[in-house]
């Protein structure tokens, strides 16, 4: 996981002798370039890491030796990318509104049915009720797929036919979770292409009839650079204030998640480590530094 980008960190760690100067910076990032884009590292996020290394070492005073300098700056430089986040127990704690709902949005084949289930799986061994909401009316299977985790986790799932309007679908689930007793609502919604403004509209429609309290991007870690287009339009209409990253235990690069962090501003609040509904583990911005400088 992430070995080209740790390679070139430690690369860049060995490589400074001598006083850490702006010039060996510069020179640097233009040599390996091609290596952080081969690792979907985007171009703002290279220029971002540069700029802030040049700024750091201008006042740096030496601690150690010079590469457990340039560790910790560099340490500094990445963490800095990433927003702290709470936990979803925690914000919902601080909510009056019952029902608590979120809205999970991503495109087809993210894994966001399965994150819904998992975040479901998660909230129930905490001592809350969740019920699941199958507002995904358009794919085939989509469904049963999120009926079949219902089963297998204990969830309850709110569904209609295919076919029916999510937003109508979503209010009449809020309004059965509330009669029922149910904490929080979970909404699983349609893998809309980024690229698709009509579908897009209606989705902000469903976040503006269900008025919830939380809209979640559910983004691949083996998206690459489509990671940005995806988020930043996700970003811009319906809008979301957290993301969760999935599949982060395959062969992942690691640019992806940089970039998400650095073009959205929001936190990442869990990542989906694995196929079983055990693996959503809270995201820290150590578990990125670890792994590129560890």
């Amino acid at each position: 996981m992430f070995d080209k980008l740790k390679k070139v960190f430690s690369d860049f760690i060995s490589s400074v002798t001598g006083k850490i100067s702006e010039k060996d910076i510069e020179e640097f990032f233009k040599e390996r370039e091609i290596d952080f884009i081969e690792a979907d590292v985007s171009i703002d996020v290279i220029e971002y890491f540069k700029q802030k290394l040049i700024e750091e070492v201008k006042n740096v005073k030496v601690n150690g030796t010079k590469s457990e300098t340039l560790k910790e700056l560099l340490e500094k430089t990445i963490a800095g990318i990433f927003q702290e986040s709470e936990t979803l127990p925690e914000i919902y704690g601080r909510s009056p509104r019952r029902p608590f709902v979120i809205v999970f949005l991503g495109i087809n084949g993210t894994g966001k049915t399965t994150t819904v289930a998992k975040v479901a799986y998660y909230l129930k061994k905490m001592k809350l009720k969740p019920l699941m909401v199958a507002a995904d009316t358009y794919r085939t299977g989509a469904i049963e797929q999120l009926a079949e985790h219902g089963s297998r986790i204990g969830v309850e799932v709110y569904s209609k036919k295919y076919g029916a309007d999510p937003a109508a679908l979503s209010r009449e689930a809020y309004e059965y979770a509330q009669a029922n007793s149910y904490e929080i609502l979970l909404i699983d919604t349609a893998g809309r292409m980024q690229t698709n403004e009509s579908l897009l509209n209606e989705l902000a429609k469903l976040v503006n009839v269900v008025k919830s309290d939380l809209n979640v991007f559910v983004g691949d870690a083996l998206a690459g650079y489509d990671m940005i287009n995806q988020a930043t339009t996700f970003l811009q209409n319906p809008g979301f204030s957290h993301s969760i990253v999935t599949k982060v235990d395959a062969e992942v690069k690691g640019g992806s998640i940089l970039n998400l962090a650095f073009y959205t501003k929001k936190p990442i609040m869990y990542l989906g480590t694995g196929q079983s509904y055990e693996d959503l583990t809270p995201f820290k911005p150590s578990w990125v530094v670890e792994r590129l400088l560890g």
